[in-house]
C-alpha cells in the first residue's frame, strides 16, 4: 500500500498542547511537509521551530 501522507501520526489535533502544536513527518517526506508547513504557518503570521534543525523556519 502506497502512502501519500506525510504526517507519521495522527490526527494531528492530538499533537496540539496549548499555543503549540507538533507535526511528527515520514523521513521520506520530511523536507517537502516541513516546506509547506512553514510556509503555511508564515501566511498565517505564526512561526515554525524545526527540532530537527534547532532553528525557526523562513
Amino acid at each position: 500500500m502506497e502512502q501519500t501522507s506525510p504526517w507519521a501520526a495522527g490526527p494531528l489535533i492530538d499533537e496540539g498542547s496549548g499555543p503549540l502544536i507538533y507535526f511528527a513527518m515520514r523521513g521520506d517526506m520530511t523536507a517537502e511537509a516541513s516546506a509547506c508547513a512553514a510556509a503555511l504557518a508564515a501566511s498565517m503570521g505564526l512561526v515554525c521551530f524545526d527540532p530537527q534543525q534547532n532553528r525557526l523556519r523562513p
